[in-house]
């Protein structure tokens, strides 16, 4: 019950601040078109990690949407207009630096690693989390230092830019981290499946099903007028909200929750 309680409470905090910060980013001199579109990422992530995170056996997969949403908060934190200033002359402010790449583990730790863990936040391939968990603090890191933007310098750098010929290698390793990641979460899934009751079966079609449905939005998008943003600010809330949902009956202790 404790456990539960941290869990919404924590929500809840950042649930309250979202409307405050949206303001607060409205009534700067630079404000963004997709300010409320993020808060409201951040704020199904939110409450999609609190209701996960409501039974111990879904608690792991909570902390990691909770986690999610709190980057998300975070993310608009560092759009707040009096942070919002120049460092020098060359790179952009540490918070314009920390909004360009947060979004990295915001996004890729629920498609990764809370998928891994699904449905009951034990691995069937533990590899699978372990190399999850490398992808995204290999991405992370190389997001935070690449030398972005691609130019000649000027206002809006990197402040903490490797070198071009270090960066590009970090570049290959993520790729290739990323990759290696997605098939073992796959073969890890593969697993769950064969292993499962029919429980666990029909909840491993929930991500199945909102994957299918990212890719029908994305190849729908040049014949959708006037859809704002990239397909994972709307597939990425609807992933982890299906995720929260799916593990909920099996949480509850319906019959067949298990392995065979």
């Amino acid at each position: 019950m404790w456990a539960s309680l941290r869990f919404w409470g924590t929500a809840l905090l950042g649930l309250a601040a979202l409307p405050v910060i949206v303001m607060l980013i409205a009534d700067g001199p630079v404000a963004r078109d997709g300010t409320v579109v993020e808060a409201l990422r951040a704020g199904v992530m939110l409450l999609a990690g609190a209701w996960a995170g409501g039974r111990a056996q879904s608690r792991s997969i909570g902390r990691i949407l909770l986690f999610g949403g709190l980057l998300g908060v975070v993310r608009l934190v560092c759009e707040l207009p009096g942070l919002v200033i120049a460092s020098d002359e060359l790179a952009a402010s540490w918070d314009s630096w920390l909004h360009y790449w947060i979004w990295v583990p915001q996004v890729m730790t629920p498609l990764l690693l809370a998928t891994a863990v699904f449905p009951d936040g034990r691995p069937a391939l533990p590899i699978a989390a372990k190399l999850s968990v490398f992808a995204v603090v290999v991405a992370s890191l190389t997001a935070a230092t690449y030398n972005w933007p691609r130019s000649d310098g000027g206002a809006g750098g990197n402040p903490a830019a490797l070198p071009p010929r270090l960066g590009d290698v970090m570049l290959v390793i993520t790729l290739a981290a990323v990759l290696v990641a997605i098939v073992c979460v796959l073969a890890s899934l593969a697993v769950r499946w064969k292993r499962g009751e029919a429980a666990v079966r029909r909840s491993l079609l929930h991500p199945l099903a909102a994957l299918l449905l990212g890719i029908a939005y994305q190849l729908l998008r040049p014949v959708l007028p006037g859809v704002p943003g990239d397909t994972w600010e709307v597939f990425l809330p609807i992933y982890c909200a299906v995720l929260a949902l799916a593990v909920r009956p099996l949480a509850l202790g319906r019959p067949g929750y298990g392995f065979g």
